[in-house]
């Protein structure tokens, strides 16, 4: 068969695919009822073009207009828009250039056919559209594009029944909202957003005649790739809007000259994400409650509880900490902020650099490490609880050895000295190893524990296979629990540090504070606490860790760990081989955690970089900017039934009947440095 043959059976196929559908129309005019019923029953069913197609979720920060992801499957963007909220100018331009009779028409336009037929003969190719509008979402929505002459009958039928059950606003919208203009975008509201980074009902006329344009050709029109092409098809398409009187030659002339040009006037399909280590645990969360097909595909508008500012200032305390002391081959950082009064996570900072070695998990949240020091926070609840211990017990803080069957636990301070007696505020204050350790002990490393579970921080138990578990047996942890032996994560630390900042009650951390989807609400976080801690124990806790004096013999005097202007209680960790550094603390308002390290627990960073150096500068940094922002902040007053001696408080019943002996400890007062550091 030769090449004119070829094109000449080619051009007999668009023409029997063009007058198909007046071939239908004539047999329903000339048959219909007996046989349009009988053809009809093996159509599919029409209503399919009104079922919804997979929508983007959008996640909100805490501001309820701040996009922080917007979340998809990759190559497809949709929003669902109704017609009333796109505007004008694009759906006159699409029925311009599309469907010129779309309000005369039935669904197919007669003489549109003839009239494009007699064009593509002249052209010798198609090169005018036929279908109408109503054609196109059958086609898209329900048969698709096959080229034979019975989808094309098929096509015509099923649109006779579109117009016969729905408005013609109603047709328009769904095309509108289902149709494809490249570059990932299905729709008029994705693809203004991605061109244009608009609304739809935001767009200009020049916009919206670009857009409109490529309905017949998404690549064919792509301005990325043909951009006179594409500028080409615009002029056409405001010439027929002139043509069918919808905009003056002026307006058209004017839109026309407008610079859409790429990439600083139109721009290419882009998933900006603010805090990307938030987000997934915010789309984690949400893929467990309604899987990932509703997640990625469900529409769901997420209102989050992050603060974007807290947020920048947290990202920037770690990074730039990080990067200031890579020397010390830190390479990684985290941060987690909590308001205590809801339990809500205003700010969490997964990494130090999503770029470096590590950088692409959420270190805040997962895996557990060695908490340190900070983990006495729990100790000392435990201890202050059981009556055992007050504020101002004395310990003897001396050489001191463990023994149990199978177990010898020898502790040592971080500065390798003793200090003689010391005060339980000022063991906890300076971090004193072998006091903690004698304070656990005192109360039972199971009471330490079941303390850490009730404040919502369950130590994780390692195994050999490199899991974790924390609903062990509490006989499974040693002694070496109040020192950090076992992990913790920021979150669950910023958690355990909220339950004393409110006072003993635990809320929940939790990071999506509402959901809706269609304008209406799916999900609303609901508001409660449990007491998990006695207020009078939460409130020694917070008297003990903001005192300054309680820490100046290791730490001196308004060190890095005061943030001036404010009340703020603090605890530091660093585990004994360099590995973690902590920095734990709050105030009514506000509970943070801050670890920094290397994401694999085998790389140290440099001898000597304990959490005062490491991990308290990113948390000072961040508390000395967020505390401005969120407003004065009165300290606690004292719990009713809190008893007052001696300057200290007590639980009923523990309170001293004379003076408290003082601490004989060694460089009790100092200056304003840091004196001996510790972990």
């Amino acid at each position: 068969m030769d090449l004119s043959t070829q094109k000449l059976l080619a051009q007999r196929a668009r023409l029997a695919l063009r007058f198909a559908p007046l071939v239908l129309v004539a047999m329903f005019m000339a048959l219909a009822p007996p046989l349009g019923v009988a053809y009809a029953s093996r159509l599919p069913d029409v209503s399919a073009v009104s079922d919804p197609l997979p929508t983007d979720t959008v996640l909100y920060a805490a501001d309820n207009t701040t996009i922080l992801a917007d979340v998809h499957p990759a190559g497809y963007q949709h929003y669902d828009e109704s017609l009333s909220s796109m505007g004008s100018y694009l759906p006159q331009a699409a029925v311009a250039i599309e469907d010129h009779n779309f309000y005369q028409e039935p669904g197919v336009d007669p003489a549109g056919i003839v009239r494009a037929t007699f064009v593509d003969l002249k052209a010798r190719s198609t090169v005018e559209g036929a279908s109408t509008i109503t054609q196109q979402l059958v086609k898209l929505r329900v048969l698709g594009s096959e080229p034979t002459i019975q989808r094309k009958l098929n096509e015509a039928w099923l649109a006779f029944e579109v117009e016969r059950r729905y408005s013609k606003s109603q047709i328009l919208e769904m095309y509108l909202n289902d149709v494809q203009f490249g570059n990932s975008a299905v729709g008029a509201g994705a693809a203004s957003q991605i061109y244009f980074h608009k609304k739809t009902s935001d767009l200009d006329l020049g916009q919206a005649a670009m857009l409109a344009g490529l309905l017949r050709g998404p690549t064919q029109y792509d301005p990325f790739l043909h951009w006179q092409t594409a500028k080409d098809r615009q002029h056409e398409v405001l010439g027929a809007m002139v043509d069918q009187g919808r905009i003056s030659q002026t307006d058209a002339d004017r839109a026309f000259q407008e610079d859409l040009r790429p990439p600083n006037h139109m721009f290419m399909p882009a998933n900006d994400v603010i805090a990307p280590g938030f987000v997934n645990y915010v789309i984690q969360n949400l893929i467990r409650t309604y899987g990932k097909a509703e997640t990625y595909g469900g529409g769901l508008r997420v209102l989050t509880t992050l603060k974007v500012q807290l947020q920048a200032i947290g990202q920037n305390a770690i990074s730039g900490t990080q990067s200031s002391l890579a020397w010390r081959n830190v390479q990684q950082g985290a941060l987690v902020a909590i308001d205590p009064t809801s339990g809500a996570i205003v700010a969490m900072v997964s990494s130090a650099n999503q770029n470096a070695n590590g950088g692409q998990y959420n270190l805040a949240v997962w895996p557990p490490r060695n908490p340190g020091s900070s983990m006495k926070i729990f100790t000392y609840s435990a201890a202050i609880n059981s009556g055992q211990f007050t504020m101002t017990t004395p310990i003897q803080d001396a050489p001191f050895t463990y023994r149990a069957p199978g177990i010898t636990y020898t502790p040592q301070n971080y500065d390798g000295h003793y200090h003689g007696v010391c005060q339980v505020q000022e063991c906890i204050g300076n971090s004193l190893n072998i006091p903690a350790v004698k304070v656990e002990l005192g109360v039972g490393v199971a009471g330490v524990v079941d303390m850490a579970r009730l404040m919502g921080a369950p130590p994780w138990l390692p195994h050999a296979d490199g899991s974790f578990t924390s609903d062990d047996p509490v006989s499974s942890f040693g002694p070496s629990l109040t020192l950090g032996g076992y992990g913790e994560t920021p979150l669950q630390m910023a958690t355990g540090a909220s339950v004393l900042a409110a006072q003993g009650v635990l809320h929940q951390p939790f990071a999506i504070s509402r959901i809706d989807r269609g304008g209406k609400t799916v999900y609303s976080h609901v508001a409660g606490g449990k007491q998990v801690v006695d207020p009078k124990v939460a409130f020694i806790m917070a008297t003990m860790l903001s005192k300054d004096a309680n820490r100046a013999m290791i730490f001196g005097r308004n060190s890095q760990l005061v943030i001036p202007g404010w009340q703020v209680a603090a605890k530091t960790g660093t585990s004994d081989s360099f590995a973690d550094a902590w920095s734990v603390g709050f105030t009514p308002r506000i509970a943070v955690a801050v670890w920094m390290g290397n994401p694999d627990w085998r790389i140290k960073m440099t001898q000597g970089s304990d959490s005062y150096y490491v991990a308290v500068p990113a948390w000072h940094s961040f508390l000395a900017q967020a505390l401005p922002l969120l407003g004065p902040d009165a300290w606690y007053n004292p719990p009713p039934e809190i008893v007052s001696a001696f300057g200290s408080y007590y639980l009923p019943g523990t309170q001293p009947t004379s003076q408290p002996q003082s601490s004989t400890g060694t460089g009790g007062g100092g200056g304003g440095d840091h004196k001996k550091h510790k972990g």
